[in-house]
């Protein structure tokens, strides 16, 4: 893992050379971060170059590779997790949890989560929502892997009920929820609007389940740290509105992508 990470950063390295049309978008967004971190005082965030975001996403990239070859043993020793208990708490009242999940750090770390959090103690079932892909074949092949390493995957094919369905008979259901969307909500995202997915605040009203968000960032060659956060849900009481959701689900992405944003996905136009 060590070597792929490297060679990532290598390849990452190579493509900001090679792509200016991506370096201009990463730029464009982190001169909205870096703007939004200056009207908050947020100066103890680290704000990386668009140099450092090609090449950790290289490092990133490669590096998240490697976990499809290790066993949960293996895997443990190159991620640090925190914050487990707040999982642990959420999980308790039995209504299961919504995770939070920003395209950020090595996603393939993640797949090993399952059997990782069983070792904590954490024996709440996972699944995700995902993309299926047009090649039909290759779309059985990824949920065959993921489903073999215990996450059970969604997509639009089975509707809006199964998902709910699995949150409340008290699973943990993860949601990537920081991509660019072409119908959702128009909210504030690092203080500029950002067109923002409502499923998660759909699923959170339907389920009652408490929701927290997880961060992935590097701290070191070949190491990561996973971090959950419960998400304060207050000003949803009583509100029907998706964009209030919507609204706190990107406060929540913000400040996962804050433990690192070097770590983050910064090669879409994500703002409008």
């Amino acid at each position: 893992i060590r070597i792929s990470v490297r060679l990532g950063a290598c390849l990452g390295w190579l493509l900001w050379l090679l792509l200016p049309r991506r370096r201009t978008i990463v730029q464009k967004n982190l001169i909205v971060i870096s703007r939004f971190l200056g009207k908050r005082g947020l100066s103890g965030v680290v704000q990386p170059s668009v140099r450092d975001v090609f090449m950790r996403a290289g490092a990133n990239l490669l590096g998240g590779f490697a976990f499809n070859r290790m066993s949960a043993e293996e895997a443990e020793k190159h991620l640090l997790v925190e914050g487990i208990e707040d999982l642990q708490h959420a999980l308790a009242d039995g209504r299961g949890v919504i995770i939070l999940l920003a395209h950020m750090g090595p996603w393939e770390a993640l797949a090993q989560f399952p059997e990782i959090a069983r070792r904590l103690n954490v024996g709440a079932s996972f699944g995700a929502l995902y993309r299926p892909f047009n090649n039909h074949s290759l779309d059985n092949w990824y949920k065959r892997r993921r489903e073999a390493r215990g996450t059970r995957l969604f997509s639009r094919r089975d509707g809006f009920h199964k998902p709910v369905d699995f949150i409340r008979s008290g699973g943990m259901l993860g949601i990537l929820a920081d991509q660019k969307m072409r119908q959702g909500e128009t909210v504030s995202f690092f203080g500029e609007n950002a067109s923002t997915t409502s499923i998660p605040g759909l699923f959170q009203r339907r389920s009652g389940a408490p929701v927290l968000s997880v961060s992935l960032s590097t701290m070191g060659t070949a190491l990561w740290r996973i971090r959950f956060r419960r998400i304060n849900l207050t000003a949803l009481q009583g509100d029907t509105s998706r964009a209030v959701a919507a609204t706190l689900c990107n406060q929540a992405l913000a400040a996962s992508l804050c433990d690192s944003l070097s770590d983050g996905f910064w090669f879409q136009d994500r703002f409008l």
